[in-house]
């Protein structure tokens, strides 16, 4: 008796919005191969199922499919059965695949459907089968433009993307509050320097998982990014065409922002996480590093050494380079790396210097610095006044909008003027939360921000150590010791200037707590 595969499919379920999970729909197609089987008189070997696949969409792999094509080329089945020809192929090259196997066997071969049989060996039998699949193709095309159609109107009408939910979020209105919690404190270390990758090592660590992680996986990299990256963060609408996401997979949905006619960006209806300035702010940082530099990779601006490029060397006023002591030495076990003057980087190469005395020097005249700035702010710098001007119109939107409430709830209001002045106060509401957010996030400046980067100082990556190095400082300017002057095991800070951006004052030659260093 024949051995045949029963080939059962059903596609995009996850668009029924019902609950079902389309086990119905395949149940019902491997009823249809059996009843097929006994009035075929063959035997089935295996049924392959795809559930929830499209065999329209060009990018997505049909595992079962796969596997029954692997089956047919190996003898192990000599034929299909299927409920329609377009449960097995709605593009024609996927026909064509099935065509050259029947073409080539030697063997007797069934392709047999509930609609009619297609004998592949024969010119009529493929002919009519390329007609059956080129329809099919021709439907899920029209069905693909009326769906694109529809998702357009609904992005533009500002309506939550349906599916699965985006991270961040527990339903497609609702926030998830430990999810946008880490999403907050990532937007603020990325914005203060922190890597991409620095932030994946971290939310690996913590087993963060996105609604698209594989089981027994924790988030990816690129969809790290990807969420950062996510309008939706701040409340913007953004649609992906489908042609889009099959030609180039994941891509950047910033790019693909939905604007109102006036080119203002369509505001969803679901709770946010930032403001939109804040999110504007993460994109330019992350935007700002696709731009390489130096001896640095694609999709970073940091350095592994804290003061590589800030430090310049005294006599030439090259910037230093790092490099390592050679592995056994003394030096490499006591300090490990050293700055240096290089020749190739168009330096004199006449200096280098073992770089953690340094750092720490640097670092602890930076933080005395900042304490001294949070020590001696006046009260009336603990806050921008324009802040708190900032925040009391917030809460005077606030309550117009709780007095416009009431005046429709006493029927003093129409819905027409109602509607018009909740608008009209949520636009004011949404301008003064950018505001705020652009004050709170503001340059170091007054004591209360200084006292917070000392304070977290010790939870900072290199990346972001940098970032607040190069607010303050223009440059750290080392000189070289002279012909006899080095003294090992002395650390000596006269031939160390630190050159502060505000002012332009160098960090004195001396200062208490810097006597002695490893040199």
């Amino acid at each position: 008796m024949i051995k045949v595969g029963g080939y059962i499919r059903i596609s995009d379920i996850g668009q029924m919005g019902d609950g079902r999970d389309g086990r119905e729909g395949v149940a019902r197609q491997r009823d249809d191969v059996y009843d097929l089987a006994r009035e075929r008189r063959v035997n089935v070997h295996h049924v392959y199922e795809d559930n929830d696949t499209s065999a329209y969409k060009r990018r997505v792999k049909r595992e079962g499919f796969e596997a029954m094509i692997l089956d047919l080329q190996n003898d192990v089945i000599s034929g299909i059965l299927a409920y329609n020809i377009d449960r097995v192929a709605r593009q024609p090259g996927d026909l064509e695949r099935l065509i050259d196997i029947y073409e080539q066997a030697r063997r007797p071969m069934v392709f047999g459907t509930t609609a009619g049989d297609y004998d592949l060996t024969t010119g009529d039998g493929r002919f009519q089968a390329r007609i059956y699949v080129t329809i099919a193709n021709k439907f899920s095309a029209d069905a693909a433009r009326r769906v694109a159609r529809q998702k357009l109107a609904e992005a533009t009408a500002g309506k939550p993307h349906k599916g699965q939910r985006a991270f961040g979020w527990k339903d497609i209105e609702h926030v998830d509050e430990w999810e946008a919690e880490l999403l907050r404190k990532a937007r603020k270390d990325v914005v203060r320097g922190k890597t991409i990758a620095a932030l994946h090592a971290e939310w690996t660590e913590l087993g963060v998982r996105s609604p698209q992680t594989p089981p027994g996986k924790t988030i990816g990299y690129t969809s790290v990014k990807y969420v950062l990256r996510n309008p939706r963060l701040c409340g913007y609408r953004a649609y992906i065409p489908q042609e889009i996401r099959e030609r180039s997979g994941r891509v950047d949905p910033a790019e693909y922002l939905v604007e109102r006619t006036d080119g203002t960006p369509v505001v969803g209806q679901w709770e946010t996480i930032f403001t939109p300035a804040e999110w504007r702010e993460l994109i330019d940082v992350l935007d700002a590093r696709k731009n390489t530099g130096k001896g640095r990779k694609t999709g970073t601006t940091v350095t592994k050494r804290l003061l590589t490029g800030i430090a310049r060397c005294a006599k030439c006023g090259t910037g230093l380079q790092s490099a390592m002591y050679a592995k056994g030495t003394p030096s490499y076990e006591r300090y490990g790396y050293y700055y240096l003057c290089k020749k190739a980087s168009g330096g004199c190469g006449k200096l280098s210097r073992s770089g953690p005395p340094v750092d720490d020097y640097v670092e602890k005249a930076l933080l005395g610095s900042l304490e001294r700035r949070s020590r001696d702010a006046h009260p009336s710098e603990k806050e921008d006044p324009e802040l708190t001007r900032a925040r009391k119109t917030l809460g005077k939107i606030e309550a117009d909008k709780a007095e416009a409430r009431q005046l429709r709830a006493d029927d003093l209001f129409s819905v027409s003027e109602f509607a018009r002045e909740i608008r009209r106060l949520e636009d004011k509401e949404s301008e003064a939360k950018e505001k705020v957010s652009m004050l709170s996030e503001a340059p170091v400046r007054g004591g209360s921000a200084a006292a917070r980067i000392v304070r977290e100082w010790g939870s900072y990556t290199v990346d972001m150590k940098r970032q607040e190095i190069l607010k303050s400082i223009e440059s750290v300017v080392i000189s070289g010791a002279g012909k006899g002057g080095a003294q090992r095991g002395v650390f000596r800070p006269e031939l160390i200037e630190i050159v502060w951006k505000q002012s332009g004052q160098s960090f004195p030659a001396t200062s208490p707590g810097y006597e002695t260093f490893g040199l």
